[in-house]
């Protein structure tokens, strides 16, 4: 859990029980690589916090699974629409390593709520959050194939080392056979 503590007061500061709080809503889950956290039409009820391993967020497109996002260690994740609206997901999430993840429900979020610091730390995640989406979009839509790839691999440098090809390839909305090519012309 001090993972998950060290992360949040990166934002702001949580006195002693806000701590036993965590340590009290808060729930170790473990996946195995290749296993389905949420899958397309469940509810997603969930945050979660990587402690260890590497979760892709994927969706289905003409019978293809198309990578929108891989996250890694310290990142925070959930299926956005499903978690804030109760609606049947329209993404699939899914271990890419055997994975230790922290989740806490939508319910125990609330509850903790109670205590400032996790408002104050909600409101400045999704901050920075939004700042991230409007940067990178911009990013992305203004690079061609190589030059998404190079972005990539300055804001999700561990993603580029661990993830499979194929995923990375649709990240960046380009073939498999495209990304090889950009690999080796360095």
């Amino acid at each position: 859990m001090q993972q998950l503590i060290d992360y949040i007061e990166q934002y702001v500061k949580l006195d002693t029980q806000a701590i036993e709080a965590l340590y009290k809503y808060a729930k170790v889950e473990k996946y195995a690589k290749k296993q389905h956290i949420l899958q397309q039409g469940d509810r997603c009820n969930k945050i979660w916090f990587i402690k260890s391993g590497m979760v892709r967020k994927y969706h289905l497109h003409e019978g293809k699974e198309i990578t929108c996002w891989i996250h890694t260690e310290n990142e925070t994740f959930t299926s956005l629409q499903s978690y804030s609206q109760q609606s049947p997901a329209n993404e699939n999430l899914q271990a890419c390593e055997n994975s230790e993840l922290i989740s806490i429900t939508r319910q125990n979020s609330e509850k903790l709520t109670r205590h400032q610091q996790f408002i104050t730390f909600s409101n400045l995640l999704m901050e920075k959050q939004f700042v991230n989406i409007d940067i990178h979009t911009k990013e992305f839509n203004q690079r061609d194939a190589r030059g998404k790839y190079e972005y990539l691999k300055i804001i999700a440098p561990e993603t580029v080392k661990r993830a499979k090809l194929a995923h990375i390839a649709t990240i960046i909305g380009v073939t498999q056979e495209t990304l090889s090519r950009i690999r080796r012309e360095k």
